[in-house]
């Protein structure tokens, strides 16, 4: 069976918890990334996503500049051993209706897990039938729509 590291994402930018806004989105337009890991005292501590800065700036009217990353983040963060299997990631990021999940080994993030790796990951092991794909796009998509980061 597949575990957390044979389809996480190895790329994980992380920052610590006091740069502002405005340095997390040229962090993430700098690293072509959708999300940042903040961190204290180097552990995984927070995450912020494009969607946070819809709805906790953009939605609200503030000024990047004006707020910093910790009233931005959403914590705490699932964290999912790199040895756990990906049907044990699956039931976390459906019990807390998440997109993604950082992998950790020991207390260091390693990586990150986001609902695209497991398309991917579904993608390489589906079956050709036509119908079995179809329900599971449907549903999947369907259902993304409505969780958090």
């Amino acid at each position: 069976m597949a575990i957390a590291s044979d389809i996480m994402s190895k790329k994980v930018v992380s920052i610590e918890t006091t740069v502002s806004a405005m340095e997390v989105a040229q962090i993430m337009d700098r690293n072509n990334v959708s999300c940042v890991v903040l961190t204290q005292n180097e552990k995984p501590y927070g995450i912020i996503t494009e969607r946070d800065f819809l709805s906790k700036i953009t939605a609200l009217n503030k000024k990047p500049s004006d707020i910093s990353a910790k009233e931005m983040m959403s914590s705490p963060v699932t964290l999912v051993s790199s040895n756990a299997t990906v049907d044990e990631v699956a039931q976390q990021m459906l019990a807390h209706k998440i997109r993604r999940v950082i992998v950790i080994d020991g207390e260091q993030s390693i990586g990150i897990i986001t609902v695209t790796d497991f398309v991917k990951y579904l993608s390489s092991i589906l079956t050709d039938s036509e119908s079995y794909k179809k329900d599971l796009y449907d549903n999947l998509f369907e259902e993304c729509q409505h969780w958090n980061y």
